[in-house]
């Protein structure tokens, strides 16, 4: 007891002025120094909110912005949207107009159609009574009048020509017995009894349309092919049916042999072919034959002794000129009377001179003039030569 009582004094003596100072503090008047905390702590205070408040306000902006942005992405797709209806509106319109237009145009087309049709028909009319008209002048003359093939002839005579692309098919044509076999067979280089030649005679051996490819190799000729024609005028080939029936429209040239005269029935095949628009040929042929005849029977030449080689020659270039002239204006008045230019040549051949022509060309020879030869080698040119125009012109 004695020493918690000599402890406590001192202890007391040094807490109450601690104590005393705490109460003194508290309950005495704010010092300065107290109030400038004080202020300090308030200002900060106000700094904190007034960071708060524009943090508040930077986030209200921010958030301003994208909502900004936001709608101008949308206003931006609604005026996309916009031009994009408007351009299909557009579109729509044009169409729509071009579709007018169309219609318009074809409205008109139609219309014209039907003026031309009208008029081709009157056309047609005029044409048809004029043609009319002619056929009548031509049967009065006793030539067969042009005639149009059917559909089923048009069938027909496709079927006929020979298989193969890029062929020249060339009829050759005529009334009967004038040649047409020999001629096709010059033209391939066979003799009339070859194992590949046409066959000939004196009556029509021909009684339906045959086919002979030529021979050659070299072009174009290897191309040509020859078509044999039943004879014009036959008991079995009806004059005024003879170019339609055996189908001579679709061929790309005509060969009309004559032999001894010009018949009416030659006559129909050239206007047939001027009316189809054919390159036509008109041939005279064995002219060896009608030279033979002029120089025994109208020159009286009666012997070809090689002693008389002279006048012999001098009888054979007579003859040739009589055939020529003679055969030239027998066309030229036939052709006129036909109503056909009468300009158009006449080649006067023979198939011995043609052949020969032919043979040495394959062997690759020069062509020379014999005395018998008259228009060979021109006729096998200008045959050439009316392929390639038609063809290739």
């Amino acid at each position: 007891m004695g020493g918690a009582a000599s402890i406590l004094p001192p202890l007391v003596a040094a807490v109450v002025p601690v104590v005393g100072g705490f109460l003194q503090r508290l309950f005495s008047p704010p010092t300065r120094e107290n109030q400038t905390v004080s202020h300090i702590q308030q200002r900060q205070r106000q700094e904190e909110e007034q960071q708060r408040i524009e943090q508040a306000i930077r986030d209200k902006e921010d958030a301003l912005r994208r909502q900004r942005a936001e709608n101008e992405c949308i206003l931006r797709q609604m005026r996309e949207q916009a031009e994009q209806i408007e351009r299909e509106r557009q579109e729509e319109r044009y169409q729509l107009q071009q579709e007018q237009e169309r219609l318009l145009a074809e409205f008109k087309r139609r219309e014209e159609e039907q003026k031309a049709a009208e008029e081709e028909l009157k056309r047609h009319h005029r044409e048809r009574e004029e043609l009319l008209q002619s056929h009548l002048k031509l049967l009065e003359k006793g030539i067969s009048p042009k005639v149009w093939p059917t559909k089923e002839e048009w069938t027909r005579a496709r079927q006929r020509l020979a298989p193969g692309e890029g062929k020249f098919h060339c009829a050759v044509a005529g009334i009967s017995g004038s040649g047409k076999s020999s001629l096709i067979n010059a033209l391939r280089g066979l003799r009339n009894k070859g194992s590949q030649a046409a066959e000939i005679g004196v009556t029509e051996t021909t009684q339906k349309i045959t086919y002979y490819p030529d021979l050659s190799s070299a072009p174009p000729h290897n191309r040509f092919v020859w078509y044999d024609v039943p004879g014009a005028g036959t008991l079995t080939i009806p004059g005024p049916q003879y170019f339609n029936s055996q189908g001579l429209f679709v061929f790309d040239l005509i060969i009309v042999v004559l032999d001894t005269r010009f018949t009416t029935q030659d006559v129909a095949i050239l206007q047939q072919c001027e009316y189809f628009k054919i390159p036509s040929f008109i041939v005279r042929s064995k002219a060896n034959q009608h030279i033979d005849n002029i120089m025994h029977e109208e020159l009286g030449y009666v012997t070809d002794d090689t002693d008389q080689e002279e006048d012999y020659k001098v009888t054979l270039e007579n003859a040739k000129q009589i055939l020529i002239k003679s055969t030239r204006a027998s066309v030229r008045k036939n052709l006129e009377e036909g109503e056909l230019n009468p300009s158009q040549r006449v080649y006067i051949v023979s198939a011995d001179c043609i052949r020969g022509i032919v043979m040495l060309e394959r062997q690759g020879k020069r062509i020379r003039k014999p005395d018998l030869i008259i228009d060979e080698a021109e006729l096998i040119r200008d045959l050439v030569g009316a392929i390639a125009k038609r063809r290739y012109d």
